[in-house]
Parts: C-alpha cells; sequence; structure tokens
C-alpha cells in the first residue's frame, strides 16, 4: 500500500513539474492545474466510495458466515448431546 502511495505521489508531483515547466503563460497553467486537481480528486472520492462499498459487501459476507458458522456448532452441539 506504501508503494503504491508514493508511486501515486510521484506521478502528481510529476504531472505538476511538467505543467509548471512547459511553456505556457501561469494563468493558462495554473487553470490546467486546477482542472486537473478537480478531475483528480473527483476520481479519488469515486475510487472511495466503490472501496467502501466493496468493504461492505466483505463485511456482510463476514457476519453471514460467522452466523452459519455459529449455527453449525450450536447445531453440532445439539446433535451430540442427545
Amino acid at each position: 500500500m506504501r508503494s503504491f502511495f508514493s508511486l501515486v505521489m510521484g506521478l502528481v508531483l510529476g504531472a505538476i513539474l511538467g505543467l509548471l515547466l512547459a511553456p505556457t503563460s501561469g494563468r493558462k497553467t495554473r487553470k490546467k492545474l486546477r482542472k486537473r486537481a478537480r478531475k483528480m480528486q473527483l476520481e479519488l472520492e469515486a475510487q472511495t466510495e466503490k472501496s467502501m462499498e466493496r468493504l461492505g459487501e466483505f463485511k456482510n459476507n463476514a457476519e453471514q458466515f460467522v452466523e452459519d458458522a455459529a449455527k453449525k456448532v450450536n447445531g453440532d452441539n445439539t446433535y451430540y448431546t442427545n
């Protein structure tokens, strides 16, 4: 996870440096930076939402697994005690 974060940060910093060193005016460069930052923000929000949905699904599946396992254990104990 740390290496992924480092990669993303490197890409972002490289893109920013590339824009800053490009032969365009400061106004155009700032406008491009704002647009790209907004786009990245929206993409990050979308990915976060997807991740939260997947985490919720995982939680529900884990809860169901634990419930099923508990039922089996309780059922097996009842079976052996009779």
